[in-house]
């Protein structure tokens, strides 16, 4: 027959202690990187739908550019150029 030792209430209530004491070291680090990732995780939520609709903006205006009139209208305004029989104006800026 075997006999089973049991050990006394203090020695007992210390061990126990000294595990959850153990796995609160071992789990508050991890605990606090899921807090810090689910907020990093939000933060970026937000930043891809506001560059999700700046893509569809811009995806307008390119293809808003691919038109005949808006071509030439950037090829008159931003590169200064004209048809033929026209002549460029300058504008004249005096200080």
């Amino acid at each position: 027959m075997r006999r089973t030792i049991k050990l006394p209430s203090l020695i007992r209530s210390v061990c126990m202690l000294a595990i959850t004491a153990m796995l609160l070291v071992a789990l508050v680090p991890r605990v606090t990187n899921i807090v810090d990732l689910s907020q990093r995780k939000a933060v970026l939520e937000q930043e891809k739908i506001r560059l999700t609709e700046i893509n569809k903006k811009l995806s307008l205006e390119a293809k808003a550019a691919e038109t005949p009139e808006t071509i030439e209208r950037i090829a008159r305004e931003q590169l200064g150029m004209v048809k033929k029989g026209e002549r460029p104006i300058t504008p004249v800026i005096y200080d």
